[in-house]
C-alpha cells in the first residue's frame, strides 16, 4: 500500500494538462518522471513494473472538498475507484482521465484497459465533514486489505 500526499493530484493534473498539449510533452516527462518516484522512489527506469505497490490512495483537493481515488495495480492492469461523501461535487470525468494518463506515464498501462468504477460510500450530512470521511474511508480500506 502507498498513500500520496494531498498535492501529488494537483501535480498530476498540471503535468497531465501540459502533456496533452503536447507542446510541452518534454517538460512534462521530466515531471512525471519524478511524480512516478513520489510513488515508488526506490524504481529505477528499467524496472518500472518490477516493484510498484499493489495499493495507491490519492486523496484529491478541489472546490473545497475532499474525496478519496484509490488505484490497484495487479500484473498488466489497473482498477480505479472514487470514493466520495458529496457525490457530483468533483468532476469524476476529470479525475479519471488524470489518473488514467498519469499510469500510462508511470507504469504503463494502456488506459483503454483500465476500470474504473465510483464506490458507494456513508454521504455526508453536512457541508464540512469531508476530511473526516476520506480518513474513514482510507482507514477502511488499510484494514480490509
Amino acid at each position: 500500500m502507498f498513500y500520496v500526499n494531498t498535492f501529488w493530484f494537483t501535480n498530476a493534473s498540471e503535468l497531465v494538462a501540459r502533456y496533452d498539449k503536447k507542446n510541452h510533452a518534454e517538460e512534462a516527462m521530466i515531471k512525471i518522471t519524478r511524480l512516478r518516484k513520489s510513488i515508488c522512489p526506490e524504481l529505477h527506469d528499467e524496472d518500472m513494473q518490477g516493484n510498484l505497490p499493489t495499493w495507491i490512495f490519492v486523496p484529491i483537493h478541489g472546490k473545497n472538498h475532499w474525496s478519496l481515488a484509490i488505484i490497484r495495480l495487479h500484473n498488466d492492469d489497473a482498477w480505479l475507484a472514487h470514493l466520495d461523501s458529496s457525490q457530483g461535487t468533483h468532476d469524476l470525468e476529470a479525475i479519471f482521465h488524470v489518473l488514467k494518463q498519469v499510469l500510462w506515464l508511470i507504469v504503463p498501462i494502456d488506459p483503454a484497459l483500465v476500470m474504473m468504477g465510483i464506490m458507494n460510500v456513508e454521504q455526508q450530512q453536512d457541508g464540512h465533514s469531508c476530511g473526516k470521511h476520506v480518513l474513514q474511508m482510507l482507514a477502511g480500506a488499510a484494514m480490509k486489505e
